[in-house]
């Protein structure tokens, strides 16, 4: 009896001591458990007004104006300096049909890449409410400190422990629940809001991913059901810190077999963009050799967005000179004034082991050359995606009467580059890449954001044209370069 009890009393000391990091584990093993990867869903016989592309999405009736904004990468940085573009187009009246109107609400498309996907993303979501909350909720949060320690809870470690469960994964549900409520791309660009374009990397394919309905045709998936919280944080995966966002590459469906593709592939010229493009979507056929794509930040392909996107043979079904998916013949035929403005947030901040003469260490070296390839892809788009929209102008303005209105293109580029003052200048590229950045610098960024369009040619020309001026007469090269048939090939 003695043995007995003293099993007994050992056995419930051992429980006491155990008891607690015991059901703590069950406890943290049932989280790991419900923790589960939000997957696209396969494509389904739906309406037409359920599919995610610019015919149910474009805006409005058709008018003789159209306004792309696009939003660069950035971090923190990017999202307020886009922010602030919205602000000045919100403050910014001009006529239209007869009425003064916000300039805000011409605006057609919004195309963004990584940081500047959470303010994109937010306004196509809900509208003018981004004027309220938005600061609060994310540009003055420290988002960046709430992930880490997001990302250090046991709970959370141990469901980013499985095989189909990342970090992205987390971050995405985290968005979901505390910042877009939830949303779908079903809820989005509804009620004469911008069509948002958010853009991603496809690792799989070295290519731009957006999230338009048309780009899951070709994974026979439906757009409609997917979060948007998990497009913003594929559009910000930033390859080390973020894991990639899987989407699931269905079996065979109708949707995927698109007639552009393979007369691109049978006809085009191999060094075409329309091309490459076609060849990279011609991969998703067979999900046995790719079932599942993976997702990294935007701006490894397109740091801008803009040319990724709007400018994209997937958007366009493959007539990028029509802007067939975008515009109707009678739309097409109605455009006059057109107005690009690209928020670029990059920094060129000087580098200490540079000022210090002292040898890059490795990861100072893969810094340098990531910002080199960056900086010249930034240029490199920026200049592709001006000239592509110039020559659909002079493609849209030949097929016109003669003495019809013209297409005239004011293509603005917002960088910090354009800051007179060195030392102003100086400090905005001091601004990190990260998603903490102090409330004075935010408000900088807005300030200057509406200060560099303002000074704008390129707006202040578009703004001339809307308000009938004078001396609002376009400039004669504007609309004119050579060899339009190379429209397609951007």
């Amino acid at each position: 009896m003695v043995i007995v009890a003293r099993e007994q009393a050992s056995a419930r000391s051992f429980w006491r001591r155990w008891s607690g990091p015991f059901l703590l584990g069950v406890a943290l093993c049932g989280l790991a458990g419900c923790a589960t990867r939000a997957w696209n869903t396969r494509i389904k016989p739906v309406g037409i007004e359920d599919r995610y592309e610019f015919n149910t999405r474009f805006p409005h009736v058709p008018r003789d104006t159209f306004v792309v904004l696009a939003f660069s990468g950035g971090g923190t940085r990017a999202a307020a300096f886009s922010y602030g573009v919205l602000e000045k187009l919100r403050d910014t009246e001009v006529p239209s049909g007869g009425q003064p109107t916000r300039l805000l609400d011409l605006v057609d498309v919004i195309t963004s890449v990584s940081g500047g996907s959470y303010t994109a993303a937010y306004y196509g979501l809900f509208g003018d409410r981004i004027f309220h909350d938005f600061p609060s909720r994310f540009l003055y949060r420290n988002w960046q400190g709430e992930l880490l320690r997001l990302l250090r809870r046991p709970d959370h470690l141990l469901s980013i422990s499985s095989r189909h469960y990342n970090r992205s994964d987390l971050v995405a549900a985290y968005l979901n629940h505390t910042l877009l409520d939830g949303k779908t791309f079903a809820d989005i660009s509804l009620a004469g809001l911008p069509m948002v374009i958010l853009n991603a990397s496809d690792l799989n394919n070295a290519t731009t991913f957006s999230f338009i309905q048309q780009q899951f045709d070709f994974l026979c998936s439906d757009l409609s059901t997917y979060p948007v919280a998990n497009a913003v944080i594929a559009s910000a995966a930033v390859p080390g810190p973020f894991a990639p966002i899987a989407l699931r590459n269905y079996s065979d469906c109708p949707q995927r077999h698109q007639p552009w593709v393979a007369q691109s592939l049978a006809h085009d010229d191999l060094l075409s963009r329309r091309y490459a493009v076609a060849l990279a979507l011609s991969r998703y056929d067979d999900p046995t050799q790719m079932p599942i794509l993976r997702l990294v930040d935007g701006g490894v392909t397109d740091n801008l967005g803009v040319r990724g996107s709007m400018m994209s043979p997937v958007a366009q079904y493959g007539n990028v000179p029509d802007m067939a998916g975008a515009f109707t013949p009678e739309q097409l035929r109605r455009v006059r004034h057109v107005l690009v403005i690209v928020a670029n947030a990059q920094v060129y901040a000087p580098y200490p082991w540079s000022e210090q003469g002292r040898a890059p260490r490795l990861t100072d070296t893969l810094r340098a050359s990531f910002d080199a390839s960056l900086g010249i892809l930034n240029n490199e788009t920026a200049a592709l995606a001006k000239s592509g929209f110039l020559m659909w102008a002079e493609h849209v303005s030949a097929m016109r009467a003669p003495g019809a209105p013209q297409v005239d293109v004011n293509f603005a580029v917002l960088t910090f580059n354009q800051i007179k003052d060195p030392a102003e200048r100086q400090r905005f590229n001091a601004m990190p890449t990260t998603f903490h950045l102090q409330p004075n610098q935010v408000d900088a960024l807005r300030a200057l954001a509406g200060h560099l369009l303002t000074q704008a040619p390129e707006f202040q020309n578009f703004l001339r044209e809307l308000r009938d001026e004078p001396s609002a007469s376009a400039n004669p090269s504007a609309t004119s370069v050579a060899q339009p048939a190379g429209v397609g090939q951007q």
